[in-house]
């Protein structure tokens, strides 16, 4: 499966578009201009992010614990573990 990459940014919120969702696996893309952010949340299954383009720093548990990712890098999160980020 090729999965095309369409950039899609708005200058006032954040832009997700739902890729790919099976009974297993969702696949979302989120689009986001500098300081924009995804909000804590959680979800019932794995959640693996890749930053596909820039760099933003991935919330764990709480927005003061956190990891920097950059082109190319990944993170894995738990089950129902918290998380959210900012570009």
């Amino acid at each position: 499966m090729k999965i095309e990459i369409l950039p899609e940014f708005s200058e006032n919120k954040p832009i997700t578009k739902k890729i790919f969702s099976n009974d297993n696996m969702v696949v979302v893309h989120f689009y986001l201009k500098e300081g924009q952010k995804i909000p804590m949340h959680s979800s019932p299954s794995t959640v693996i992010v890749t930053v596909l383009k820039g760099e933003g720093n991935f919330f764990i548990e709480n927005e003061e614990n956190f990891v920097s990712l950059k082109l190319g890098e990944s993170y894995l999160y738990k089950p129902k573990q918290p998380h959210g980020f900012i570009a």
